[in-house]
């Protein structure tokens, strides 16, 4: 009894921290909501033994945390013609992975086919994420891994021909936005110090 006492505040606690999150118009409903949830985990018989349940009823209030920011999303909706040019650009990045597989089908031994390969992945990844939610951290994390595949693909278009200055310019492109985003990282941090 004095377990389950611990475990309901263990994930009220967590019900808590993942409402204050949500906008105030439909806080306290979601919170009663949520809340009415864990001791009828807690005590359903058909679930298991005591330490399933317990489980079960924890797994569901740490879930509640991503069900607020899906929320928190849909307040923020992005407008028509964003997602619209998001999913165009989706289209033209797996035609990109297609040609990149028929480069490599056409040429294995040609090590430049793979990192081109790669790196029109890790772009198609990266729009699936800004196109499919909130995730932050993720999305940033791919967007530095697209722009140093970038900079290595255009590096080494840059030694086989020197002479292109296309290569230089977009080299120079993607090192801008490793470092506007470096920038911006540590923008954030210091001013979350302050």
């Amino acid at each position: 009894m004095m377990a389950e006492r611990q475990l309901l505040r263990l994930g009220e606690y967590m019900v808590r921290r993942a409402c204050r999150r949500l906008p105030q118009n439909i806080r306290t409903e979601r919170y009663r909501e949520w809340l009415a949830e864990l001791p009828v985990i807690l005590q359903d018989p058909q679930a298991g033994g005591a330490a399933r349940r317990a489980v079960r009823m924890l797994g569901y209030a740490a879930d509640t945390t991503r069900g607020a920011a899906r929320m928190r999303a849909r307040a923020r909706r992005r407008p028509a013609v964003m997602t619209a040019v998001l999913r165009s650009l989706i289209l033209s990045s797996v035609a990109l992975v297609g040609w990149n597989i028929w480069n490599i089908a056409q040429a294995p031994a040609h090590p430049l086919n793979y990192l081109r390969l790669a790196w029109s992945l890790v772009a198609l990844a990266t729009l699936i994420s800004m196109l499919a939610g909130p995730a932050a951290r993720p999305r940033t994390l791919l967007v530095v891994g697209c722009a140093m595949l970038g900079v290595a693909v255009n590096l080494w278009d840059a030694v086989q021909a020197p002479g292109d200055w296309v290569n230089y310019g977009a080299t120079a492109l993607f090192l801008a936005l490793l470092v506007a985003l470096w920038l911006s990282s540590r923008w954030t941090r210091t001013s979350r110090r302050a």
